[in-house]
C-alpha cells in the first residue's frame, strides 16, 4: 500500500503508539473496577469471567475505537492536517468498513469478534486453569487490549483516509 507523504508518521504516532498506551491504561482501570476486589478471576464464567472479558474486548474495543477515531481522522483530513489516501492505494477489503459512522463501528466490532474469538478462546482452553490470579489477568487483559488497539486503530484511520473525499467533519 502506497501512503502519501506524512501519513506513515501520523499513523505510527497517532494511531499506534498513543492508542496502545490509552488502551492499556483504560483496561487497567476497568479491570481494577471490575475485578479488583477478588483474588482470582474465573476463566469461563459469563459474569466477570476472563474469557467473557477478552471476547467483549474483541467486540467493543474496535467498535468504540471506530466511534472515537473516525470523526477525529475525518476532521484532520478535512483540515489538511493529514493527506487523504487515494482509494486505489488502499486495500480493497477496507472498503467494506466505509459508510456511516455507527454501521461502520458495528462492522469493526463484529470483525474483531470474528477474527479474534477463536484464537482467544483457544489460548484460554490450552493454557488456563479454572481460575487465574487477578494481577496476572489484569496484566494480560491490558496488554491484549493494547495489542488489539495497535492492530485496529491504524486500519480504522486508513479506512477513513481512503473514504470518499466529500465528507465533512
Amino acid at each position: 500500500m502506497k501512503l502519501p507523504p506524512g501519513v506513515f508518521p501520523y499513523l505510527l504516532i497517532g494511531h499506534v503508539v498513543i492508542p496502545f498506551f490509552i488502551n492499556v491504561v483504560v483496561n487497567v482501570g476497568l479491570g481494577v473496577l471490575t475485578f479488583g476486589g477478588s483474588d482470582k478471576v474465573p476463566v469461563w464464567s459469563l459474569e466477570k469471567g476472563a474469557v467473557a472479558d477478552f471476547l467483549g474486548c474483541c467486540f467493543f474495543l474496535p467498535l468504540i475505537t471506530c466511534l472515537i477515531a473516525t470523526p477525529i481522522v475525518r476532521r484532520q483530513a478535512v483540515a489538511g492536517t493529514v493527506s487523504r489516501i487515494p482509494v486505489e492505494d488502499a486495500p480493497a477489503w477496507l472498503r467494506f468498513f466505509q459508510g456511516s459512522l455507527f454501521p461502520r463501528a458495528l462492522k469493526w466490532g463484529v470483525a474483531g469478534l470474528a477474527v479474534f474469538a477463536g484464537p482467544v478462546s483457544a489460548a484460554w482452553i490450552l493454557f488456563a486453569e479454572p481460575t487465574v490470579g487477578t494481577t496476572g489477568f489484569l496484566i494480560s487483559k491490558s496488554l491484549f487490549a493494547g495489542a488489539l488497539g495497535v492492530l485496529v486503530t491504524p486500519l480504522i484511520a486508513i479506512a477513513e483516509l481512503s473514504a470518499a473525499r466529500d465528507r465533512t467533519p
